[in-house]
């Protein structure tokens, strides 16, 4: 081993903090920390992440360096290492981005400890529901329909009743922090809307939901996503909608399950907005259908020039809860604000 592969011992006052990707590491005796983001393993079991490294010594205060760092490579360390001792030679750079890529690489490959399985849970107490009987506790729900079937401002109205906490319609809410991410119109649409039904709601004061317009698929733009949700503390995540969500052929397994699998390692809860195909089904592949924990098909009713939008969820796919009868509810637009009812679908 040579000698910039063994960090010096006055290096070892170290407080590393983060989650799923996102870490931070402080050099406590050396007044230096570092933000490290956007890890990816490469075929070759290269490990590549942005890492940010700050001082707060008063000879080179401030953002030190920035790069794509190879943290498996020797030379990608010694070349940051480098730089680092341009701006303030004073610091063992070598033992910093050594010890910082060992301890990245630990934490990254090691992923979720392993747990033994008791037997012995008290399975009552387990807390299901995020929005019962919709949105399961950290696990994903689809709600698929045609274009136009009221499944946006049925999302929008969750996402509200979340941020609030406000128990309305017999659903069971519990306070969440939500993000919305948008690929299908813009801020000031969700804005329009967000005023709207709290407008319906009597609601006063602020929302606290986070938006963000995507313009790539959500695994392509996950880090970013993923840094979010650790900023504000995000509970609860709605997708709309997931055929650009997954930015390739929805038809293909890959593409889906990528998405999938990137929503997965957020761990929270959420719900997705889907389409359905010129047969009135759930479009593209099956694996959509499997990876949702909940799926239900929404349908509407409404008259030409009439101001009531009727829907219907109907349950199609159920994961540690039977199926339900259908869901019913009516939308009244009126007087820049919308409200929200609990309809018998066979009225609807």
């Amino acid at each position: 081993m040579n000698q910039e592969e063994q960090p010096s011992q006055n290096l070892a006052d170290i407080t590393f903090t983060g989650e799923n990707g996102i870490y931070e590491i402080t050099w406590n005796k050396l007044d230096v920390w570092s933000k490290i983001a956007r890890i990816k393993e490469t075929s070759d079991h290269e490990v590549k992440a942005e890492v940010w490294v700050y001082s707060k010594r008063p000879i080179s205060e401030g953002l030190m360096g920035f790069t794509r760092l190879n943290m498996t490579s020797t030379s990608s360390r010694n070349g940051f290492a480098k730089s680092l001792a341009e701006r303030d030679s004073e610091v063992d750079w070598h033992g910093v981005v050594v010890k910082l890529s060992q301890l990245v690489v630990d934490e990254w490959r090691g992923g979720s400890p392993a747990v033994q399985l008791s037997g012995n849970m008290d399975v009552d107490a387990q807390v299901k529901w995020l929005i019962e009987p919709i949105i399961q506790l950290n696990n994903p729900t689809l709600i698929y329909g045609q274009g136009s079937a009221g499944k946006s401002w049925f999302a929008q109205y969750l996402a509200v009743l979340a941020d609030e906490g406000s128990q309305q319609l017999n659903l069971g809410i519990t306070q969440s922090n939500v993000l919305y991410l948008d690929w299908e119109t813009d801020i000031g649409e969700l804005g329009s809307r967000v005023t709207m039904i709290r407008r319906g709601l009597g609601l006063d004061g602020d929302s606290r939901i986070w938006y963000k317009t995507m313009t790539q698929g959500l695994a392509n733009d996950i880090e970013s996503v993923r840094s979010l949700c650790v900023e504000h503390k995000i509970t609860f995540i709605i997708i709309d909608s997931m055929g650009s969500a997954c930015y390739g052929e929805p038809e293909s397994a890959e593409v889906v399950l990528r998405a999938f699998g990137a929503l997965r390692g957020l761990g929270i809860s959420s719900l997705i907005i889907d389409h359905t195909n010129k047969e009135g089904h759930l479009f593209g592949s099956v694996y959509k259908r499997t990876s949702a924990r909940q799926v239900f098909h929404c349908e509407k009713s409404q008259s030409e020039d009439d101001n009531k939008l009727a829907i219907g969820l109907f349950h199609k796919k159920a994961n540690n809860s039977k199926l339900m009868k259908p869901l019913g509810f009516e939308l009244v637009f009126e007087d820049g604000m919308i409200t929200f009812s609990r309809q018998d679908v066979r009225d609807t």
